[in-house]
């Protein structure tokens, strides 16, 4: 009966060297799924994060231009594909729109000021329209432009990211008049 005894307890004494090999590849794998998913957790959070700054900021570059243009005074304005220059009936402050590298500027009585960031380069584009129905023209008309097509395309912080959306809006000129 001594014998037996022995022999039971030399079989609970530990585990094998292929047990321990096998545990040892299975916290490797789970190890690497587990930063695997991780990592994508942490590229999706900053290409949300990315992707959202560059949707408010082309939202506040749009809505200052829709502003700005429902006070422009058509007779002194002048405007191209890429930039427009014009005064507004308000306080005739003299107003560029134009883009530089990946910043759409915005200059107010000639002082620069960067309206947006995040624009993909030479993407800012005005066309101009008699109505609604008219076909774009590329330069401004001050007796017949009453509506100014806008639109530009961002990128955000980060091209890398692979973010690109594209914006675009027309804006009837001089909507609010002075009485």
């Amino acid at each position: 009966m001594r014998g037996e005894r022995r022999v039971a307890k030399s079989r609970c004494g530990g585990f094998t060297l292929l047990e321990v090999v096998f545990v040892l590849v299975l916290l490797g794998v789970m190890a690497l799924l587990t930063s695997r998913m991780f990592t994508n957790f942490v590229s999706g959070y900053t290409m949300a994060r990315n992707s959202t700054a560059a949707v408010q900021k082309a939202q506040n570059a749009l809505q200052r231009m829709t502003i700005d243009f429902t006070y422009l005074t058509p007779a002194s304005s002048s405007g191209g594909t890429n930039s427009i220059s014009y005064n507004t009936s308000l306080d005739n402050d003299a107003i560029v729109i134009s883009q530089s590298d990946d910043k759409i500027m915005y200059s107010l009585n000639g002082t620069g000021y960067v309206l947006t960031d995040g624009v993909a380069a030479d993407s800012l584009r005005f066309t101009y329209y008699t109505n609604y129905a008219a076909p774009a023209a590329t330069t401004f008309d001050s007796s017949g432009t009453s509506l100014i097509g806008i639109s530009f395309t961002m990128v955000g912080d980060d091209p890398s990211q692979g973010f690109s959306q594209a914006y675009s809006t027309r804006v009837a000129l001089n909507k609010i008049k002075d009485e």
